[in-house]
């Protein structure tokens, strides 16, 4: 029956360790399991070019879910097999309207040739860390204004800022794009007292893309073993046959899972899947 389950990892505050790092030894350790037969791969909010230098080295022969379902690529090559649904540009306009006034920083993911991230400023500590952690990413790009280029399509935006200065945009997008857009609003993990209330296509989500591999690997959903800590891994908790959470999750997250397991800093769904397999 193992050999029938298909495993999707999230990664920060799932799979990898509380500094964002895989180690070797768990590489290793891993690629021992994926080589006798597990069926292995990850669901993330980061990008490609975020994920791979962290994995190089692991054996992930299956498609891997990128920036909450936006895509899905081949490991190996960055090759994008499957994108979803873009924002409209209108609706884009319409979030600017609201965070600019207000001083509110956003951050705008888009996709042409390749991956951009604009942003105009970083004014509070909670934006600044985050153009930190983006140093050596290759998307980032300060600009004087956001004037998108016709082919250019928006994958998806994120605020970061006090809770209560992003609560009335929060309900006003929710209101008002509620058909359109799937809004994720919660503390910064990382940062606290800050908020992120980030935003994708209403079709673009983990669980989608998930359903997305299932169908083209064969396997049924009841199939699927899914683990995660946060908000944008409910949907595919939901959907999966078996959804385990960290016990570093969010509350909300622990309620909707199957199971709970130790913490990402004790390397707990790695310790979880070699449990299974290597007790046989």
């Amino acid at each position: 029956m193992d050999k029938e389950l298909l495993y999707i990892s999230d990664l920060d505050g799932t799979l990898l360790r509380p500094d964002s790092s895989f180690p070797d030894d768990y590489k290793k350790r891993l690629n021992r399991l994926i080589d006798m037969g597990m069926r292995f791969t990850i669901a993330t909010a980061r990008n490609y070019d975020s994920v791979h230098p962290i994995l190089k080295g692991l054996n992930l022969n299956l498609p891997v879910i990128l920036f909450n379902g936006v895509y899905m690529a081949n490991f190996n090559t960055g090759h994008i097999l499957e994108h979803s649904s873009s924002i409209e540009k209108k609706v884009v306009q319409s979030m600017l309207e609201l965070a600019l006034p207000l001083g509110i920083d956003p951050f705008i993911y888009t996709l042409g040739e390749k991956h951009q991230l604009y942003y105009l400023n970083a004014t509070n500590p909670g934006s600044q860390a985050y153009v930190k952690s983006l140093e050596s990413d290759a998307r980032l790009c300060q600009v004087n204004c956001f004037d998108f280029q016709e082919e250019e399509k928006v994958s998806g935006f994120l605020l970061i800022d006090t809770h209560d200065r992003l609560e009335n945009v929060y309900q006003s997008l929710k209101e008002k794009h509620f058909d359109h857009l799937n809004l994720y609003f919660a503390e910064d993990v990382s940062m606290k007292g800050y908020y992120w209330l980030q935003s994708f296509h209403q079709e673009a989500s983990k669980g989608n893309m998930v359903e997305v591999l299932a169908l083209k690997l064969g396997v049924p959903l009841e199939h699927v073993v899914v683990f995660g800590d946060y908000l944008n891994d409910l949907d595919m908790f939901h959907i999966a046959g078996r959804a385990i959470a960290m016990e570093n999750a969010l509350p909300e997250v622990k309620e909707s899972a199957n199971e709970i397991i130790g913490s990402n800093a004790q390397g707990a769904v790695l310790q979880y899947l070699e449990s299974i397999w290597l007790e046989k």
